[in-house]
C-alpha cells in the first residue's frame, strides 16, 4: 500500500515573490483597490489580481534598479 503524500504547508517566505518583487499581501491589497476604482463590479478578481501583480513587479523592478544604482 501506498502511504498518501502530503503537500507542504506554505509559509510566510513562499508568500512573497523572488528578491526585490511584492509581497502577496501587497499584491492583495493592490486588487483590491483596482476592485474599488470600478465601483466593486465582480467577476473580473483574476484579472484585477494579474494587474496588480504586473504593476507591483514593474514598480519593483524599477525601485531595485534605482537603489542598486544609488548603492555603486
Amino acid at each position: 500500500m501506498t502511504e498518501p503524500t502530503q503537500k507542504p504547508v506554505p509559509n510566510s517566505s513562499e508568500s512573497k515573490m523572488p528578491e526585490g518583487g511584492p509581497a502577496r499581501e501587497e499584491i492583495e491589497l493592490r486588487a483590491y483597490q483596482i476592485y474599488c476604482e470600478r465601483a466593486g463590479t465582480p467577476g473580473t478578481d483574476v484579472e484585477d489580481w494579474l494587474q496588480a501583480e504586473r504593476e507591483l513587479t514593474e514598480k519593483h523592478r524599477k525601485t531595485g534598479r534605482v537603489a542598486k544604482a544609488a548603492a555603486v
